[in-house]
């Protein structure tokens, strides 16, 4: 009899739960399963794993311990999160936002014995799409146009700049309508993460304001690294929104990013640059810097950000004038910036003025900051940004993809409970 996969999805979606199980092989049998997926970014990944059968001639990958492979300890999503890139893979084609289709293949030596595909939806396809390039805005609108007015949440992304879809589209998928903002770095808006206005925000609030698509008195944020600082910041200013969520956040104003950024905020409201921190860092600091630079060792900013937060009381945010709930996500190995030890500062903060509204900050302490959507490959933990260095984010593959998954959840049932 052929071998079998049996593949079980609470639904279509890239974050839903998954049950693999293969029947039908010989009992304590050895065998290999490969996986092989093309991302949005028409980049191609791999991973495999080897695995014993089990007495029945089964392999449940719930409870499956692989012998060898790209990940070591039972795990239903270990074959996704444990992916690589396969070396020296031409780039295919960018599909934003098109279903994910992972290729599973069981092999015994050199044979394949059985093969299927999963397919993940990114965004749900009940889901409409807007294009939005109007009163200076740029971004991409997620809707439900048959229903009446929802709640709206505006989706901001980071330091890499330009427009970022993921976020905003699957969690329009879970009954919201979702505004992903640029607000740097893509055509229309500054090059640069330097004195980025914050009246541009309220530009975006306005328009929600004015679109019969939007329940505006249920309006939310999400941010993400600096969307988070930029989440923060809006919400203790526009008061319009009701609910906040940061993705490895900053409750401190930081200085930009850029080649013009010396001496200038990441931020200014009505022409007025917002001040922000940049304490003295210990020379021992810099050095440690200079000299993973100098070797080509990933550059990890944790110590720099968080001496430069130290004392500078006047660049904190104002979290307490934040007009409805707050939720906070980080990592404790978050090696980018300390966004652990700045959330706790948040939350210093609201407690400190008895916020009136629910805050809370869940910390996954061997995670690092890379937090997005969850189900995708998370063995990438160190980036280029710039072409010219290596940044370190800290945490592990299994770490992350696990922490993904559970502030995933958080960050849902936070909206459904204070927003919908």
């Amino acid at each position: 009899m052929k071998p079998t996969f049996q593949i079980t999805q609470n639904n279509s979606l890239i974050d839903t739960k998954m049950e693999i199980l293969i029947t039908n092989l010989p009992p304590c049998g050895i065998v290999t399963l490969k996986a092989e997926m093309c991302d949005n970014l028409g980049m191609t990944w791999e991973s495999f794993a080897e695995f014993m059968s089990d007495d029945e001639g089964e392999i449940n990958l719930a409870n499956a311990k692989p012998i060898s492979g790209t990940y070591s300890t039972p795990d239903v999503m270990g074959l996704f999160w444990s992916m690589k890139p396969i070396p020296n893979d031409k780039p295919k084609a960018k599909t934003p936002l098109k279903p994910l289709k992972t290729k599973l293949t069981l092999m015994r030596e050199q044979e394949a014995l059985a093969a299927t595909s999963i397919i993940r939806d990114v965004v749900s396809p009940v889901v409409d799409r807007f294009t939005i390039r109007e009163c200076g805005l740029v971004g991409t609108f997620f809707c439900h146009t048959k229903n009446v007015p929802l709640p709206t949440i505006i989706v901001l992304g980071g330091s890499e700049g330009g427009l970022r879809e993921n976020n905003a589209a699957l969690l329009a998928s879970y009954g919201f309508n979702t505004l992903a903002l640029a607000y740097f770095g893509i055509e229309g808006l500054p090059k640069e993460l330097v004195t980025i206005p914050l009246d541009y925000i309220e530009k975006a609030i306005e328009w929600l304001r004015n679109n019969p698509n939007v329940d505006f008195t249920k309006l939310g944020v999400l941010g993400t690294s600096k969307g988070g600082e930029l989440a923060l910041l809006s919400a203790s200013l526009f008061p319009e929104i009701k609910a906040v969520v940061g993705y490895v956040p900053s409750g401190v104003v930081y200085p930009g990013i850029g080649q013009s950024a010396l001496g200038k905020s990441s931020w200014q409201y009505r022409g007025e640059s917002l001040p922000f921190a940049y304490g003295e860092i210990p020379k021992e600091v810099t050095l440690e810097i200079n000299q993973a630079r100098d070797v080509g060792e990933p550059i990890s900013w944790r110590k720099t950000y968080q001496w430069w937060a130290e004392g500078e009381k006047q660049a904190e945010i104002a979290v307490e004038n934040i007009k409805g709930p707050v939720l906070l996500i980080s990592g404790g190995d978050d090696q980018l910036w300390p966004a652990d030890l700045l959330s706790e500062k948040v939350i210093d903060r609201l407690k400190e003025h008895n916020h009136a509204y629910h805050y809370e900050h869940i910390n996954f302490p061997k995670a690092g900051h890379s937090f997005s959507v969850p189900g995708y490959p998370t063995t990438q933990s160190v980036v280029s940004p710039f072409g010219n260095g290596k940044l370190s984010l800290g945490g592990t593959p299994k770490e992350n993809s696990h922490a993904q998954f559970e502030a995933w959840e958080n960050v849902k049932d936070f909206f459904i409970t204070y927003l919908a």
